[in-house]
């Protein structure tokens, strides 16, 4: 099977091993080992981006873009440099490295890259020989493998789409952070050494100290005292009654799930070869929790008074993926509101989530045996909270209430245009093709175009991306030309007021689309 990010968690190991070698330095600044990457990092004097900050996703980067996942010119041997090649600032620290968690397969990309500086070769080669083979797993690899061509391996499963079509393994541009095949006996041969103490044959193969510090996070959430979190390959996860370090997977046609138990002594993995978007997984690792016996026991609550001071919305800081902050902002986000001694989470969509206080800003969930939550306040306040998986951080009613309207009032523009102008033509005699219907076709255009193209090239430029960048790019100016336009033939259009509100309605969403770098809009950069 494909299993997709639990890669991470052997690329984490591979470096563990070369620094008990002590070929390498957790803490060194990473422009050491490659430099001629170029990271933006404005704290780059006193906190430069280390291999530790990329095993604990806290180097502060952007996730991933779809040209780096979505597409099928890959060359599966590629240098890793290609991943950073697609042009704009893609390695901007987004927060001080090391203060908190953000999901990054570049940073893992540039972890391999990393390990490929210093042993000299391929990180595929070098860890397939040197981590795999000692831990026996002689039926994994990091080298990439497919149903079909010259990596065609004929043990290799095929994936699923969501409507069940088989789907070959796809290369990616980040394909440390997601390429690895294995099986389930190999995993457990991993689960066992992840319960070790990490030595082979008598000998340290990866120091103890090094193996105890996985999954034990060390961001400002963790020193606040909130357990869940990342670290060096593995979450400590905190799900169906059992606290574990666990690491999920998902690619192209697979889903995978990989935790240990360290006080149990007991492991669980399992694979999938569809990546449904509607299958409920969690039902698999409730019924191997519940198996295994690993249930943990729950925190005390505590009569700890929340201040209502904490009360309101917050909104994911930094997106995990930059390119759709504006949707996590009107999608995602949350308020927060204090109840007596309890505070909810309402975030829309879902039901309300209460949370009991479990110690001095600390708060768990209802499903969860240890704090699932922590509430950070700086010298200057307030500054959001966590959950283990990243910051939301405060965000006024207006901007977010102001971003909605704006929303709102372009989709009323949109469609009073593409009823107005077919109307007006019915009933007045009026022009069927002035400006904003040509906007308007255009937008339409690319509709079929991703309807009949493979979901896996929306990272390319497809005929679907070039029509959807050029309507992206027509609109605003359609726009304007149809306020001319309107303005212009005042005389024989009568509603030429209501031509120029709607278009103008439309502009200002475009303005906003804009200002969050989403227009014009490009799934191949």
């Amino acid at each position: 099977m494909h299993v997709g990010s639990i890669a991470k968690t052997f690329i984490s190991l591979g470096v563990l091993r070369l620094v008990t070698q002590g070929r390498a330095d957790l803490d060194a600044p990473l422009a050491m080992l490659l430099p001629d990457i170029g990271i933006d990092n404005p704290w780059q004097a006193r906190n430069p981006v280390t291999l530790r900050h990329l095993l604990d996703h806290t180097a502060g980067f952007d996730d991933v873009h779809l040209w780096q996942v979505f597409t099928r010119h890959v060359d599966p041997r590629a240098p890793l440099s290609g991943a950073f090649e697609g042009g704009g600032n893609l390695l901007r620290v987004r927060f001080e490295p090391g203060s908190q968690f953000s999901y990054s397969n570049m940073g893992y990309t540039l972890a391999a890259m990393a390990i490929e500086s210093i042993t000299g070769e391929r990180y595929e080669s070098w860890l397939d020989r040197e981590l795999l083979g000692p831990l026996e797993m002689t039926d994994s690899t990091f080298e990439f493998r497919s149903q079909t061509g010259v990596t065609a391996d004929p043990r290799l499963a095929w994936g699923h789409q969501e409507d069940f079509t088989p789907v070959s393994a796809l290369a990616v541009w980040v394909r440390p952070a997601a390429q690895f095949t294995t099986t389930a006996n190999d995993m457990i041969r991993a689960a066992r050494f992840l319960l070790s103490d990490g030595r082979r044959d008598g000998a340290a193969f990866i120091d103890a100290d090094l193996m105890r510090g996985m999954g034990r996070a060390t961001t400002k959430a963790a020193k606040a005292g909130l357990a869940v979190g990342y670290a060096l390959g593995l979450a400590t996860r905190d799900r169906h009654g059992a606290v574990g370090l666990c690491h999920l997977g998902d690619i192209v046609g697979f889903h995978a799930a990989f935790c240990v138990y360290p006080e149990q002594r007991k492991a669980y993995f399992f694979s999938l070869n569809s990546d449904s978007e509607t299958a409920n997984y969690s039902r698999f690792d409730a019924q191997l929790v519940k198996a295994l016996g690993v249930a943990s026991p729950a925190s005390p609550i505590a009569a700890t008074a929340i201040s209502p001071d904490w009360r309101g919305r917050y909104a994911r800081a930094p997106a995990r993926f930059e390119s759709f902050r504006y949707f996590d902002l009107l999608l995602d986000s949350v308020v927060l509101d204090v109840d007596g001694d309890a505070v909810i989470l309402r975030r829309i969509g879902s039901q309300a989530q209460p949370l009991a206080p479990v110690g001095p800003n600390l708060l768990r969930g209802p499903d969860r045996k240890t704090a699932s939550h922590v509430l950070l306040a700086g010298a200057d306040g307030i500054t959001g909270f966590s959950d283990g998986n990243g910051m939301f951080q405060r965000v006024s009613d207006l901007r977010f209430f102001g971003n909605w309207l704006s929303l709102a009032l372009g989709a009323l523009g949109l469609l009073s245009l593409m009823i107005l102008i077919p109307l007006r033509r019915l009933t007045r005699g009026e022009s069927l093709w002035p400006p904003a219907t040509f906007a308007l076709v255009l937008m339409l255009v690319p509709l079929p175009l991703f309807a009949t193209q493979p979901f896996v090239t929306i990272g390319d430029a497809t005929p679907a991306s070039v029509a959807l960048y050029l309507a992206t790019i027509a609109l605003p100016l359609a726009m304007a030309a149809h306020v001319f336009w309107a303005v212009r033939h005042r005389r024989r259009v009568r509603a030429w007021p209501l031509h120029v509100a709607s278009a103008l309605l439309v502009q200002q969403w475009c303005a906003a689309l804009w200002t969050w770098e989403l227009l014009p809009f490009a799934t191949w950069r």
